[in-house]
């Protein structure tokens, strides 16, 4: 068997899609005005192509300020972002693991031995009051053994379609 990826469905990348599209549509729209000299330049007025430059600066400093912020929600997302089975193990990859290879943002469990997978609903309340509902799946092992928990799947299809992937059984235990 090959790796295969299952997405858990957090639309993360669309989150550094946006911040990011915005500072490149304004940068390129301020370079396409310099280089048409459309409008006068902001700021660098004594220069033929101010307006270029200040969109090439813009353009810079937004997509900087977009990939750090982009990097500060990673490392707040507890959730993983996918899970990847393999021959040997069941990884879940969270979001902190696309900016540093570091284990601690890897939930790594051997597929050797698992027999099922036990569902479980966690209910979480923030702070106004509102509900969120995510899995958390064990890994059964020979004789009733825990070997792993997944934790963080956002829905029970996910969970399923891990299920198929590793090529064991699914029981749900919700209240």
């Amino acid at each position: 068997m090959t790796s295969k990826e299952i997405s858990n469905g957090n639309g993360f990348y669309w989150i550094i899609a946006f911040f990011l599209g915005q500072g490149v549509i304004a940068g390129v729209i301020f370079i396409i005005l310099g280089i048409t000299q459309a409008i006068e330049p902001f700021l660098l007025t004594s220069y033929k192509y101010g307006l270029l430059i200040e969109g090439a600066i813009i353009l810079a400093f937004i997509t900087i300020g977009a990939l750090t912020s982009s990097v500060w929600i990673t490392l707040l997302i507890k959730n993983p972002i996918k899970f990847v089975i393999t021959d040997e193990y069941v990884q879940a990859v969270l979001p902190g693991s696309l900016i540093s290879k570091s284990s601690s943002f890897t939930e790594r469990h051997p597929l050797e031995g698992i027999t099922s997978i036990e569902l479980e609903e966690v209910v979480s309340r923030d702070d106004e009051g509102g509900t969120s509902i995510t899995y958390s799946a064990k890994l059964i092992g020979f004789y009733g053994t825990n070997i792993g928990t997944l934790r963080g799947i956002v829905s029970t299809g996910v969970a399923d379609e891990i299920a198929d992937a590793i090529g064991v059984g699914i029981v749900r235990k919700f209240d």
